[in-house]
């Protein structure tokens, strides 16, 4: 078989499935402002989209935002609903087009919500981890301003208390010691030439 055959083939087997997965879409009329209209038109131009695929899609990541925004009871009680409803659409759509069944196209919400508890528990854990980070962060920013002051506090007074304290009674110990010495070398001199004068 030629490329260009086997080409032509997945060309068919693509559109048979677009069609079975569109099959399982569900119209709905929808209200658009003029200026979302008009960026609809103009981002679909851009990217050479269609209008109702980029609508569909935009539609879809919204409600699945507005999903996960709810309250952790509420969006797990909206999520077993909303897909039990999605099954008895399901069921409508494959008889209406004669067939036994319809895969279920979309999210499964029950599944989602699940995901949704996943990624809150997760970073209800990271925010802890960073919030404790900062706390060591500051806590050793604390400890190195507050450490070089006492450093500087304690070593300065006993350079400055010290010495001047050694010295002065050093000097203090050889005064006395050279007052005391003295007078008691000059009576001792001066008692024999005192003796030879009157002898």
């Amino acid at each position: 078989m030629s490329k260009a055959k086997s080409l032509i083939e997945q060309f068919y087997q693509e559109e048979q499935e677009r069609l079975a997965q569109e099959s399982t879409f569900t119209p709905i009329d929808v209200s658009v402002s003029s200026a979302d209209m008009a960026m609809i038109n103009t981002i679909s131009k851009r990217f050479n989209k269609d209008k109702g695929v980029l609508v569909r899609e935009a539609l879809s990541q919204a409600i699945l935002d507005m999903f996960s925004a709810l309250e952790p009871v509420e969006r797990k009680m909206l999520a077993k609903d909303a897909d039990e409803l999605a099954n008895s659409i399901a069921v409508e759509i494959a008889e209406e087009q004669g067939l036994a069944a319809v895969e279920e196209t979309g999210i499964n919400w029950v599944a989602q919500d699940k995901q949704c508890i996943k990624d809150e528990r997760k970073a209800e854990k990271d925010q802890q981890k960073q919030q404790e980070e900062l706390a060591e962060k500051i806590l050793a920013e604390i400890e190195a301003k507050n450490q070089p002051a006492t450093e500087t506090s304690e070593a300065t007074p006993e350079v400055v208390t010290e010495a001047p304290f050694e010295s002065n009674t050093a000097e203090a110990t050889v005064e006395e010691s050279n007052e005391a010495d003295a007078p008691f070398e000059t009576n001792s001199e001066e008692q024999p030439s005192n003796n030879s004068i009157f002898a």
